[in-house]
């Protein structure tokens, strides 16, 4: 009988030690996924969201979200391997593609342009816009492209100038000095008087701003994962729809942003132009591949929409918002 007791005795010590193995096994078989992007604007609080939430451990995988601020250098990791999946402008991604990049664009998450027009206060009319210029980030960059798209539209191509600046923070600092007349950016955050000449969603323009591309390889390895992914970022995106002032304070944690007002303004063009069914559209990809001086490539070249057509068949995307 002593003998039954001290075994009693020595399986009730090692339990906690099984159960903290069990919780290590259980830890481990959730698959490693690091998602680089390379926005702090409208267009990444979906993947905020998702990791706030906890939507990528629901769905099995293990995310790190890895700022990177340059979308060239979310290409290039994806290429290196450092990354599983990355958020990066469409336009780097097709890129790279045409350039022989191994890689494929699984979701677009923004297929029109939530970008405006500011100009000096003075200038009132776009026709003011004559032989004066405009900054954009860098050529063939979305700011550029976007500012072409406008120009053509409205028969001032090749009448106003263009100037490259290098990114965001110095197109405001140029608008500031008045070294430009204005630039076509989501938000213009300058200490100085503007006016806002165009919404570029009244205009009726199909543009991807930004996918979310997985390596072929990885895709082909580990089509789970990547499935996983896609779910957990859309469950994310019906989150921030649906729990408002939870996403403003993720928007506030990754942007660092202390204005409540540029929180609210950032909040309501995620609200509006993230898309709850995040297909990479040929009609949204043409006007990149047409400035890139390319011809008209299959769809299927830079994308693989198969995981959101599905989703959508199984009536996954609609349940989220069902229930909300």
């Amino acid at each position: 009988m002593k003998h039954l007791w001290r075994l009693f005795e020595c399986a009730m010590l090692a339990l906690p030690v099984l159960l903290v193995l069990g919780g290590d096994s259980d830890a481990a078989e959730m698959k490693k996924f690091t998602l680089g992007y390379s926005t702090v604007g409208p267009a990444g609080t979906g993947l905020w969201m998702a990791k706030e939430i906890g939507a990528f451990e629901k769905y099995g995988i293990n995310a790190d979200l890895i700022f990177i601020s340059s979308g060239p250098v979310v290409v290039q990791a994806l290429i290196g391997g450092d990354l599983q999946g990355g958020l990066a402008a469409t336009n780097a991604v097709i890129a790279a593609v045409l350039g022989g990049a191994p890689l494929v664009a699984v979701m677009s998450l923004v297929n029109r342009p939530y970008y405006r027009l500011w100009v000096q206060p003075e200038i009132a009319r776009l026709e003011e816009l004559r032989g004066k210029t405009l900054g954009v980030s860098r050529f063939g960059s979305v700011t550029d492209n976007l500012t072409r798209i406008l120009l053509r539209k409205k028969g001032l191509e090749g009448a106003v100038n263009v100037r490259q600046m290098g990114g965001t923070t110095e197109m405001a600092a140029a608008f500031q000095r008045r070294q430009i007349a204005g630039a076509v950016i989501s938000a213009l955050r300058v200490d100085a008087p503007m006016r806002m000449l165009v919404d570029l969603d009244e205009m009726d323009i199909q543009y991807s701003n930004v996918v979310i591309a997985v390596s072929r390889d990885f895709y082909r390895r580990s089509p789970e994962a990547v499935e996983a992914m896609v779910r957990a970022y859309i469950e994310g995106v019906a989150a921030a729809h649906d729990q408002k002032e939870r996403a403003l304070k993720v928007i506030a944690k990754y942007t660092r942003l202390k204005d409540p007002k540029l929180i609210e303004e950032l909040y309501k063009d995620a609200d509006k132009f993230l898309e709850r069914v995040p297909r990479v559209e040929p009609e949204a990809i043409a006007p990149i591949v047409e400035f890139m001086g390319k011809k008209p490539i299959p769809l299927e070249t830079i994308a693989d929409n198969s995981i959101i057509d599905r989703l959508v068949r199984e009536g996954f995307i609609e349940k989220l918002y069902k229930k909300r």
